[in-house]
């Protein structure tokens, strides 16, 4: 199933590493432990972002519904039924398109924190097995080593999902900024509507963040498990 790959991929890396490789027994563990630290600060602070531009869009929507409910009289009615079309056929896709990618890459931290979390439990019960002198030496060193191969995996997933985040608020307010805005003003100001309606028929409304998104939406999602 394609919501727990993840589990199963991080969980095979307990298999496939070879033995010369445990003699350092997860040394780089600390440091990882401490760039995941930083990196879930920024994702926090990345999703702060988000709400903040949500709210923003969110109160420019408003406004242009108000606008639209309500228009002032004398506006151009022509400029204003060819807005309409366009904002069926050009926004309202890139709209729907700008919310898949956030739920990708939203359903893609779920499955690297889910792959996290189970090795990491794994990892707490090699240490008390360890200690109770349940397994040897190495074969902790083992699990340990898999746990740091995976934490690279994570931060790296997480690094992903900030990425993402950054592309979406940005490609919020560029949504308000190049549309809603002049969408609104210019039921009485029509040279705005002229030159949004000349921007939408180029057909690019935010290809210049949705490109770069869909590509890191790609990049950031957990890897198939790999054969057996």
């Amino acid at each position: 199933m394609p919501k727990i790959r993840i589990v199963f991929y991080l969980c095979s890396l307990c298999l496939c590493l070879p033995t010369l490789l445990y003699a350092a027994c997860g040394e780089e563990l600390e440091a990882l432990r401490q760039e995941l630290v930083g990196e879930e600060q920024g994702v926090r602070t990345a999703e702060q972002a988000v709400r903040a531009a949500k709210s923003e869009f969110l109160s420019r929507d408003a406004t242009l519904r108000e606008t639209m409910a309500n228009p002032p009289a004398g506006y151009d009615q022509e400029l204003a039924r060819r807005l309409v079309e366009l904002r069926r056929t050009e926004v309202e896709p890139k709209r729907a398109m700008l919310e898949r990618l956030r739920a990708q890459h939203e359903e893609g931290r779920k499955q690297w924190e889910r792959g996290h979390q189970l090795l990491y439990a794994q990892f707490v019960q090699a240490r008390a097995a360890l200690q109770e002198q349940r397994i040897a030496q190495d074969e902790y060193c083992r699990v340990r080593e898999a746990y740091v191969q995976a934490l690279r995996l994570y931060r790296d997933g997480m690094r992903g999902y900030r990425t993402g985040m950054d592309f979406y608020a940005k490609a919020l307010t560029a949504y308000a900024q190049r549309f809603l805005i002049p969408y609104a003003q210019g039921f009485s100001d029509r040279e705005q509507w002229a030159t949004l309606i000349r921007q939408l028929e180029r057909g690019d409304f935010l290809q210049d963040l949705l490109v770069p998104m869909t590509a890191n939406a790609v990049r950031s999602t957990p890897p198939e498990a790999p054969p057996e």
